[in-house]
This record gives C-alpha cells, structure tokens and sequence, in this order.
C-alpha cells in the first residue's frame, strides 16, 4: 500500500470520526474504562509491592519477632494459663543458648507508667529490654550509652532515653547524668538516642514511634514494676517472667525460614503445647501483602477485561454500521481504483483510532483514579512508564481485534452492489 494513500486513509478516518463527534465519544467509553482499570490496576500493585519492601526494611531483613498472642475468651486464657504463664524473659535466654546463628536478641516488657523530670511529666513509651536491642532494631545511641549486661545483672536503675522525651523533659539540656523519675522510682538517664523517623510503614507493621521510648534494664522493670494477675487463683502475683515480645536477629536471611520451624517447635515444647505466641517473619509480610494484591489484581482484571470486552463489541458494531452507511462510499472508493486492501486497512484504521483516542482519556481517567485512591483509601500508588505502554498496546490489540471483522466485511463488498445500495 502506498504510503501517501495510507495518510490519506488516516486522514479521511479522523475527519469522519470528528464530524460524529458524540458516536465516537460513546463508542470509546469502554476502552476509557478499560484502560483506565488496567493503568489503576498496575499503578496499585506496583506501590503495594514498593510498600511491601519498605515494611520488611523497616521490619528488618534479618530479623524475627515473636510476639505474645491475646486471647479473647476468658475460658480459653484461663485454659492456657493453667499451663503456661505465656512468653517469657526465660524463653530469650533459652534460645540465646540454643540458636548459635541468632547474633542478637532483645526481649521486650512494654509498661504504661508514668515519667516525670520535676514538674514536667514527658509522654513516653517504658520498654524493658536488653543491650541487644540497640541492634535488632537498628538505633544508635547520640551521646553517653546504652544498656550493658552489667545493668541487667544488678538490677539498675538506669534509662535510656529517646529524643522526643529528652527534648520534652529536658529542653535543651544534655539530659545525660541527670535523674527521672518513673513510675515512682528515680532512674539515672545514662545514655540519649538518636533520631529515627516514624515511617508510615513502621505504623503499618505495628512498630512503635521509638523516638518516645525509654528504655530500663529489662531485669529492673520485671523485678519493680511487673505484676500478674492469676486469673486462675484471682490474686495478684509477681511474675518475674513475662515479656511482650522478643526480637531478634540472624545472621543471614537464608536461616529465617529455619529458625522460624524450630522456634515454634522450641515454644510448643516449652509451653506445653499452647499456642501462646505467634513467630514473625520478614517474607511473612511480603506474602499477606503479596495474597492481597493478587486478589484486587484479579477482580481489577475482570473489571478491565469486561469494560474491554464491552467496549470492543460496541466498536464492531457501531463500525458494521458504518460499513452498511458508507456501502456507497465504498462502491464508488473501488471504482476509482481502490483495492480490497485499502478499503480493509481504511476501516481498520479508524477502528484502531477510536481505541487510541479511548486509550489517551483511559490513560488520564486512570491517573486520575490512581490519585483519588491514594487520597481517599491511603493506599499508596506507583505510575510506572510501562503502565502507559501497555494500556497503548491494549488499545490497539482490541482495535484491530475488534475491527477485523468489519474491516473485511467491507473489503468484501461487491463495488458494483456497493455503486447501487441505497
């Protein structure tokens, strides 16, 4: 075919579709949607997948938490405490002893007390912990130390303390030296931590805003402020024991799956079978999220696949229509020397128009949803250039799918019969 005839085709294509403005528009609304739902479709998995990443960062590659489970029911927690006590302080040192792979590990009592430097009362976050935690969860202490094994060991009162609680309490003040009191008892803070920012991932993973934790020998917390209500007995007693989670870290990502199969083991053994607590895993996150998206993947895939399907059905027959309508056209286009060809390749191009058109307000319809989702549901939205490549190349697949048939109904006319439809 030659060229100069193909830009004439092209030509004539648009001018028809101008001058029935409104039936192209109508006709496109299907490709719109379509479009739209495959460029939305791609723009959220690609930030759930980006999201994905960020939380096991955050989470930390290496890393596993073991955290205690809550049971609801007062029979079946009155039924596990007859045998277990739950996660313990105990339970980190076992398998400190037991896993030589494991390079550090942070039990974890967390308590609602209060703090108070003079007559300012800071808000914060009482963690008693380990040296270890200093490295599971990736901090790094600004100025002074700290905890040390020789903390836990005498059972000292001393913290460390965050930058949101220093610059509460203390003002400007190197806090470092100085005494707070907690929850009635009065702490030497010997170390200040440095910033850490609070991602919307950590908040998504559950993981506290650390910049407001204070953090105390996990011995002294246990020995000073722990108190466990016997449900069984319904007495109040001191549990020496108990902690909320424990962190911790080896030394490769290879051993987490590993260390996952005999840590639930470990814990089934040494709390006689009751499933007290759950065990964490980086890729266990990247798999929720990952069953997630496969399930909006596949009813976004529906929605675009019916909106293409309907709006390819649409183009075919507004375009038998138009074949029907222009039959004289046709007749008189081969009488002057037009072959089978060119008329095939005619309808074939306006039919691949209408769906480039739908494809471009697709494209914007579906940048547009991909923002409102962002605003509306918070779920985070990736455009990648891909995205556009494809929704063009679907555009085009289902125009000239869809316009085949068309196309060769009317590259098939009889000229002569075409000369004389009325």
């Amino acid at each position: 075919m030659r060229i100069s005839f193909f830009f004439e085709n092209v030509r004539a294509a648009v001018s028809n579709l101008v001058h029935h403005k409104l039936r192209t528009f109508l006709t496109t609304l299907g490709i719109v949607f379509g479009v739209a739902a495959v460029i939305a479709m791609l723009a959220i998995g690609k930030g759930a997948e980006v999201e994905a990443i960020e939380q096991i960062q955050a989470f930390g590659i290496n890393n596993i938490r073991i955290r205690a489970v809550k049971v609801e029911r007062d029979e079946q927690r009155k039924a596990i405490l007859r045998l277990s006590k739950g996660l313990s302080y105990e339970d980190s040192l076992y398998i400190e002893e037991l896993l030589p792979y494991v390079t550090a590990i942070a039990p974890q009592n967390l308590l609602d007390k209060e703090f108070k430097v003079g007559s300012i009362k800071p808000k914060g976050n009482l963690v008693g912990t380990t040296p270890g935690y200093e490295q599971v969860v990736g901090l790094r202490v600004k100025r002074g130390r700290f905890l040390v094994p020789e903390d836990l060991a005498s059972y000292r009162k001393v913290c460390v303390i965050g930058p949101s609680v220093a610059q509460e309490a203390f003002l400007t003040e190197d806090p470092v030296g100085k005494t707070m009191t907690i929850g009635g008892l009065r702490f030497k803070v010997v170390g200040l931590m440095g910033d850490r920012a609070q991602t919307k991932e950590m908040v998504k993973i559950k993981t506290r805003d650390v910049s407001q934790d204070v953090y105390v020998p996990i011995t002294t917390s246990l020995d000073r402020f722990t108190m466990l209500r016997d449900e069984i007995q319904g007495v109040n007693q001191t549990d020496y024991n108990v902690v909320d989670e424990i962190a911790l870290q080896v030394d490769k990502p290879e051993r987490l799956s590993e260390a996952k199969v005999t840590l639930k083991k470990l814990f089934l053994r040494r709390h006689k079978q009751t499933k007290d607590c759950e065990v964490i895993v980086p890729d266990e996150l990247l798999a929720q999220s990952q069953k997630t998206q496969k399930l909006f993947n596949f009813v976004m895939a529906c929605i675009a696949g019916l909106s293409l399907l309907v709006g390819g059905i649409g183009i075919m027959n507004i375009m038998l229509a138009t074949v029907t309508e222009r039959t004289p056209e046709i007749g008189i286009r081969r009488a002057i020397g037009a072959s089978a060809r060119d008329i095939l390749f005619y309808f074939l191009i306006e039919s691949v128009l209408i769906c480039f058109a739908g494809g471009l307000m697709g494209i914007g319809v579906g940048l547009g949803l991909g923002t409102l989702v962002t605003q509306v549901a918070k779920w985070r939205t990736v455009f990648a250039p891909e995205s556009l490549i494809l929704a063009f190349g679907v555009a085009t697949s289902v125009g000239i799918f869809f316009g085949l048939y068309p196309a060769f109904t009317a590259a098939k006319l009889d000229p002569i019969k075409a000369l004389r439809h009325e």
